[in-house]
């Protein structure tokens, strides 16, 4: 078999810890490598286990995403799906088994496969605060299915399997997601998109609160639709589903938009290469650790998943 080549690469998450953080992205990218083999060093194979981390509020993401794609296919069958049904077959036994393999600490046998939460890996809840706070993300989980319901499904109620274009996630055997843009390899997963009269539809599920960045996300996405899926005079529409709150934000993405995005991948990506061995992004090799600077900002290393690695350091300089 031949042997993995780790690939420079660009993403709007990727983008975003390396602006917070230079560190986090050396150890994202870089310092995890080749942590999944067994010959590893300690180093690497850690890297990689706190790459793999999730968090209580990423598990509400993925139970929410998996459970609304349940209630969308059981409507393209012609059968009916409610909040509580949807919490109960898809989002609960989801979040049980996290929770389960979390406590069980059965990560320790395989992090791609079981899950590992940092609030327990690095215990920052009391007893109290899990207890509260697993009983919000129940609340929460059936908030977002039953906005879903209400609010988003009536708008795509008609779209059919055949309508859907094809977006290859994590989940599945092969590479993710991704189009090339100025020869670097650009990851972009949406949630669910589709074509209708002329249009692509990008639908982008949220969880959580809203921010800014989204209309920059939505852009990347609309670039993704252009240079994979576009048409001549073809629209693009996107949507971040704000399914906590009921509301939507919708971007028709014009050139302008994709210019802006296309300036800020390239200025991004030119910043990302002058960390790498004689800016060669073909060879991808970093340059040293040290040489990535950590964050000033003690709050970022508050939710970081690597924060064990560089512990030690932060107390050193003071930021922790």
């Amino acid at each position: 078999m031949a042997k993995l080549k780790n690939v420079f690469s660009w993403s709007f998450s990727a983008a975003s810890d390396f602006e917070d953080c230079r560190r986090k992205r050396y150890w994202n990218k870089y310092g995890k490598w080749g942590g999944w083999d067994k010959n590893a060093d300690p180093v690497q194979k850690k890297a990689y286990q706190l790459d793999k981390m999730d968090n209580l509020y990423s598990i509400l993401g993925q139970a929410v995403e998996l459970s609304i794609m349940h209630v969308l296919r059981q409507h393209q069958s012609g059968k009916s799906c409610d909040i509580n049904t949807a919490y109960d077959q898809v989002a609960k036994p989801f979040m049980n088994r996290a929770w389960k393999d979390s406590k069980g600490e059965l990560w320790k046998q395989n992090p791609k496969e079981y899950k590992c939460l940092r609030e327990h890996y690095y215990k920052t809840l009391s007893p109290e605060q899990e207890k509260e706070l697993t009983v919000n993300i129940i609340k929460r989980t059936k908030t977002c299915i039953g906005n879903f319901i209400r609010k988003t499904l009536p708008r795509i109620m008609d779209i059919t399997p055949n309508l859907e274009l094809p977006v290859q996630t994590p989940e599945m055997r092969g590479d993710t997601e991704h189009f090339v843009y100025e020869g670097v390899k650009i990851y972009a997963i949406p949630d669910y998109t589709y074509r209708k009269d002329g249009i692509i539809h990008i639908h982008d599920w949220k969880a959580g609160k809203q921010k800014n960045a989204h209309k920059d996300q939505l852009a990347v996405y609309g670039l993704w639709a252009d240079i994979k899926h576009r048409k001549d005079k073809e629209e693009i529409c996107a949507y971040v589903e704000y399914l906590k709150d009921g509301k939507v934000l919708t971007s028709v993405v014009n050139d302008n938009d994709l210019l802006q995005i296309k300036n800020r991948i390239e200025s991004s990506v030119a910043d990302m290469t002058e960390f790498l061995i004689d800016a060669n992004r073909e060879r991808n090799e970093p340059l040293p650790k040290d040489e990535w600077e950590i964050t000033t900002d003690g709050k970022i290393c508050e939710y970081c998943n690597f924060y064990e690695l560089c512990e030690s350091e932060l107390h050193t300089e003071g930021i922790v």
